[in-house]
C-alpha cells in the first residue's frame, strides 16, 4: 500500500478530535444531499417528458403529410407510396375540425379527428387505450340514397339528418373519459355535433345554408389516454362520416404515419418528402408538432439540474473546510513526514486522497438514496391535478447514463474541492511545523 494512501486512511480514521470527525460527517452528508436530490430530480423531469412523449404519440402517428391548399384527394396514391418507404410501418388518412359537442342540456367544444378504424391500431396505440366499448363499432359506409319518386323536392333544415339517414344506424363516436364524465355520457348514448356551416365548398353556400348544422352520432366508445388535453377535447370519428357531414367529397386533411423509430423521424420524413411531388405536399413529425412542450420541458430538465448542481457545488466547500482543518491539525505530522523524505507531490496525494474519499462515499450513498427515492416515487401513487400538470401521475425514468454523468460531475467537483488544501499542505515547511514542538 503506497504511503499516502495509509497516511491518508490513518486520518480518516482519526477519533482523538470529534470536532474533525463531525465536520467530516457533514461534508459527506452534504454530498449524499446534493448527488440524492440531483438524481431524483433528473429521473422525475425524464419522466415527464418520457410520458408526454408516450401520451402525444399513443394517440396520435409520428408523421403527417399535409398538402398544401385544400381538396386532398390522391391521399390513397401518397399511402401506397410511403408505405414502401423504408422505416415506415403504416399509413392512415385523417379529418381534423373543430366542432361543438351537445348531449342532453349540456354542451363542450371539442376537436374531432376523423380515422379509418380499420386502419387506427397499425398507426397509433389507441384501441390500448379504451376503456368501454370497442374501436370496430366506428366504421360506417353511407346508406345509398332513395330515388326520387318525383315529389317535388323541399329545401332541407340543415339542423337534421338527411332523408337517407332516418332509418340507417348512426354513426360512432369515441370520446374521452373526461369528456364523458363532463357531459354525463356513457357508450350507447346518443350525443348531437354541431358544426357552424354546412358544407366547407364556397360555391355552394348561401344565406340558408350558412346556418349551423348538426348530426346525431352514437357513443360507441370511451378512451382514457392519461393525457389531460386529450381526454377532455378529442374526439374520434370514421373520416367517411365527416367527408358526408361535411359534404365534402373524397377529401382529407392529410396522411399520418407510424415509424419503427420515433427518433428517426428527421431522415424518414425527408425521404418521405424526396418521394412527393415537388412543392405540393410538406411533412411535419411529432418534434416539430409538440415543438413548444418538448423544449419547455428540456429547458425545464437543465435549469433544474444546474440548480441542483449547485448544491454539490455547495458540499464541496465543506470539504475544502475538512482538509483546511485536517491541514492545520496535523500540522506536525506532515511536517515529519517531509522530514523523513516525503515529497511535496506525495503529500498533496495524501490530501486528495481524503477529500476522493469524503466525495467517492458521498456520491455512492447519494446514488443510492437517489435511486431509493425514485423507486419509491415510482411505486407510490402521487396523483397529480391533470388539468394543472396535464397527466394524471408522477412519472419517474432511471436513466443509466444520467446517473453516470451525475457521479462524474460529483467527483470531478469533489476533485477540485482538494486542490488548495492539499496544495497548502505541500508548502507547509517541515521547520513550520516543529517550530513549537
Amino acid at each position: 500500500m503506497p504511503y499516502e494512501t495509509f497516511v491518508g486512511l490513518r486520518h480518516l480514521k482519526n477519533k482523538r478530535k470529534s470536532f474533525i470527525s463531525t465536520i467530516t460527517l457533514i461534508s459527506i452528508l452534504g454530498v449524499i444531499v446534493g448527488v440524492a436530490t440531483l438524481t431524483a430530480v433528473v429521473s422525475v423531469t425524464g419522466g415527464f417528458q418520457e410520458a408526454f412523449r408516450e401520451k402525444v404519440l399513443g394517440i396520435n402517428s409520428h408523421i403527417l403529410v399535409m398538402k398544401y391548399g385544400i381538396n386532398f384527394r390522391e391521399y390513397r396514391d401518397i399511402i401506397d407510396t410511403v408505405e414502401d418507404v423504408p422505416g415506415v410501418e403504416a399509413a392512415s388518412p385523417f379529418i381534423f375540425h373543430e366542432m361543438m359537442i351537445s348531449h342532453g342540456d349540456r354542451l363542450s367544444g371539442v376537436l374531432i379527428k376523423g380515422i379509418d378504424p380499420a386502419r387506427a391500431n397499425k398507426v397509433s396505440d389507441l384501441p390500448r387505450y379504451i376503456r368501454e366499448g370497442n374501436i370496430d363499432a366506428l366504421e360506417w359506409q353511407r346508406p345509398e340514397k332513395k330515388p326520387n319518386d318525383g315529389a317535388i323536392k323541399k329545401e332541407r333544415d340543415p339542423t337534421q339528418d338527411p332523408p337517407e339517414l332516418k332509418d340507417a344506424p348512426l354513426p360512432g363516436i369515441l370520446l374521452g373519459i373526461e369528456l364523458a364524465e363532463k357531459l354525463k355520457i356513457s357508450v350507447g348514448d346518443t350525443v348531437q355535433l354541431v358544426s357552424p356551416l354546412r358544407g366547407l365548398n364556397p360555391d355552394s353556400w348561401a344565406p340558408t345554408q350558412m346556418a349551423p348544422t348538426s348530426r346525431r352520432f352514437t357513443v360507441s366508445g370511451i378512451y382514457r389516454s392519461g393525457f389531460n388535453e386529450y381526454d377532455n377535447k378529442l374526439v374520434m370519428v370514421d373520416y367517411r362520416s365527416l367527408q358526408d357531414f361535411f359534404n365534402q367529397g373524397d377529401v382529407v386533411t392529410g396522411v399520418e404515419i407510424r415509424v419503427s423509430d420515433i427518433f428517426a423521424v428527421g431522415p424518414i420524413g425527408a425521404q418521405i418528402k424526396s418521394q412527393l411531388t415537388p412543392g405540393r405536399f410538406r411533412t411535419l413529425d411529432w418534434r416539430e408538432i409538440n415543438r413548444n412542450l418538448f423544449t419547455s420541458l428540456k429547458l425545464q430538465k437543465l435549469v433544474l439540474s444546474i440548480i441542483l448542481t449547485f448544491i454539490v457545488i455547495v458540499a464541496s466547500f465543506n470539504i475544502v473546510s475538512t482538509l483546511i482543518m485536517l491541514v492545520l491539525d496535523k500540522a506536525k505530522e506532515i511536517a515529519i513526514i517531509k522530514s523523513m523524505g516525503a515529497s511535496d507531490g506525495g503529500v498533496m496525494r495524501i490530501f486528495v486522497f481524503e477529500g476522493m474519499v469524503i466525495g467517492s462515499i458521498g456520491t455512492a450513498l447519494g446514488l443510492i438514496i437517489g435511486l431509493l427515492c425514485c423507486f419509491i416515487i415510482a411505486s407510490s401513487d402521487i396523483g397529480m391535478d391533470p388539468k394543472v400538470y396535464l397527466i394524471d401521475r408522477l412519472p419517474v425514468k432511471i436513466e443509466p447514463t444520467e446517473f453516470f454523468i451525475i457521479a462524474l460531475v460529483s467527483l470531478i467537483i469533489s476533485f477540485t474541492a482538494t486542490v488548495y488544501p492539499a496544495w497548502r499542505a505541500a508548502r507547509l515547511s517541515p521547520v513550520e511545523g516543529l517550530r513549537y514542538d
